[in-house]
């Protein structure tokens, strides 16, 4: 089994407890690839990722990256993206082929709106999701096309895909949505986790919706074989808090070598 995930580790700090925690759930996880966002410097895979890519270091925090991508598979060019500071990509050799990796953090609700990380921009709620959702799927189509090879695009979209319910608006869903069928791609993580991986908060008492994706090229997909998305908690099972978002993977197995 193959498996490719994406996880949100809240800006980790270095020699804390709650770094170490995060460390131990990402080797019990034994992805092959695993697109970090919000990392740092504190997370060194390297002993069991041998590659790496990363988008540029914050300039008020420059331990810090937006997204980092660990890969046991050998990158073979770290791709520019519309924007170096937010997304990353890289050609993967993988054992079933080569594909792209694409990993990003699409704004929150209120980027842009206020706060520090994104600035105000006088934008309204949601706006500038919008218009980054639009902006990134012009940089997904325009890498898919330059390098003809399938892609697959995770990281923190900062919308519910389960239900139509949630974080986000009917809007971006639906914004996203199109851009999916139109690159013909599939969000595999569009699952209502709660029924099989998640649990309730020890805080709330509630169950975290899903704001993390992984989303596929349909050419890879029809690929591949025992196919299963799921997630785990962002917090243990004795109730201590690792981030404040759950992580998610993909599994598959090759039905035979992709050639594309």
């Amino acid at each position: 089994m193959f498996k490719i995930s994406t996880w949100n580790i809240e800006r980790p700090k270095s020699n804390t407890k709650k770094t170490k925690l995060v460390l131990d759930k990402i080797a019990e996880e034994k992805s092959d690839i695993i697109a970090l966002t919000e990392t740092s410097k504190a997370i060194d895979l390297s002993n069991v990722y041998p590659y790496s890519i990363s988008t540029l270091a914050f300039e008020r925090t420059p331990n810090e990256h937006w997204v980092t991508i660990w890969s046991k598979w050998e990158i073979l060019e770290q791709i520019s993206t519309f924007d170096n500071n937010r997304t990353v990509s890289g050609v993967i050799k993988a054992p079933f082929g080569d594909f792209i990796m694409y990993g990003t953090i699409i704004p929150y609700h209120m980027a842009g709106v206020s706060g520090i990380r994104y600035g105000s921009l006088n934008y309204k709620a949601w706006e500038y999701h919008e218009k980054d959702l639009v902006a990134q799927s012009q940089d997904w189509s325009k890498i898919m096309q330059n390098y003809s090879l399938p892609i697959i695009i995770a990281g923190d979209f900062n919308q519910t895909r389960f239900g139509n319910k949630g974080y986000g608006t009917k809007k971006v869903r639906a914004l996203l949505t199109d851009i999916l069928k139109k690159l013909n791609m599939t969000c595999v993580t569009e699952i209502d986790f709660a029924k099989e991986h998640l649990t309730a908060d020890p805080k709330k008492q509630k169950i975290r919706k899903n704001i993390d994706h992984i989303c596929i090229s349909n050419e890879l997909l029809a690929k591949m074989k025992n196919k299963k998305a799921g997630a785990w908690n962002h917090f243990t099972t004795d109730g201590k808090f690792m981030s404040d978002h759950n992580g998610v993977y993909f599994e598959f197995e090759r039905l035979k070598i992709m050639s594309f």
